[in-house]
């Protein structure tokens, strides 16, 4: 069992394949959905009561466990209004409405509290490192993060990184939190403040896995010919990663970690296939098995 926190949000996204408004979105119902594939996964965030019950049942015919999901009367779920360049490398953040999700505060349901594998999807790092201490046998633990904490709630932030057993963060971030543009610089640096592993995601140009046993896992992204829409492709990669980790029920070898990178890639190329969560919805696990082969065969291993 997975348990997973951070955000279930109301999205509109624009990019060159057209618009989608208001629909199903949050790094945690992606990160979720993906990892489910894998893993059982129960979910601790809060919606308002705009949440659309469509969107619930879409979670849960998944099978997720929603038990910790507060749904909150009265209340507004988080929105997020962006819009993708032509090129798709560029975001512009047109409307942040945080709504419910600044009042949150992470509360663990006795159905996950023996999950021995966590996920911290993108949230304050204050509450991040709240949902982690509510699980005194974890086993495994990873985190994410995006400029806004790594710029206004360092410290924090630093106090949570300290505590976990990997980060997920894309180049960018990367550089942003340990001063320098070197990726083998900055993960190993990331390392040094507790982390056994750095997962760095590069988008288009693939992600590099640190290890502390393992060494440097570099792997290309899996090549897209139609892309509609990345919102949700690094949450989905990180589902796809932490998905099969947990499935291994912790052995982890170097054998583990690169058929979790190939499912992490596989998982976030399907996200970009269609707008919201539309693609893995529709997505199977033969499919999933497919993609999966071809990558491994592209890459002779």
């Amino acid at each position: 069992m997975i348990a997973a926190t951070g955000s279930v949000a109301l999205d509109t996204t624009r990019t060159p394949s057209g618009t989608a408004e208001r629909v199903l979105g949050g790094a945690a119902s992606y990160f979720a959905y993906s990892a489910s594939f894998f893993s059982p996964v129960g979910l601790v965030s809060a919606v308002g009561e705009d949440f659309p019950k469509s969107y619930w049942e879409v979670l849960e015919r998944k099978g997720i466990n929603l038990e910790g999901v507060q749904r909150v009367a009265g209340a507004k779920s988080l929105f997020f209004d962006s819009t993708f360049d032509l090129d798709f490398h560029h975001r512009t953040a047109n409307a942040t409405e945080l709504n419910i999700l600044s009042q949150f505060h992470p509360v663990v349901p006795k159905s996950l509290q023996h999950a021995e594998v966590i996920y911290l999807g993108t949230m304050e790092p204050a509450k991040q490192l709240a949902f982690l201490e509510q699980f005194p046998n974890r086993k495994l633990a990873f985190m994410d993060t995006i400029d806004f904490f790594i710029e206004n709630q360092t410290n924090e932030l630093w106090r949570t990184i300290k505590a976990v057993h990997g980060m997920i963060i894309n180049d960018v971030e990367l550089g942003k939190l340990t001063g320098t543009s070197n990726l083998v610089r900055g993960a190993f640096n990331l390392m040094d403040h507790g982390p056994s592993f750095v997962l760095v995601k590069k988008g288009e140009h693939g992600s590099i896995l640190f290890s502390r046993a393992h060494g440097i896992i570099p792997f290309p992204a899996y090549p897209l010919e139609n892309v509609v829409d990345p919102t949700g492709a690094g949450d989905s990669f990180g589902g796809g990663f932490v998905g099969y980790l947990a499935s291994k029920k912790g052995k982890i070898t170097e054998r583990t970690l690169k058929e979790a990178l190939v499912y992490a890639n596989v998982m976030g190329s399907f996200a970009c296939e269609d707008f919201s969560l539309n693609r893995l919805v529709n997505l199977s696990r033969e499919q999933v098995e497919e993609r999966f082969d071809h990558y491994k065969r592209m890459l002779l291993f």
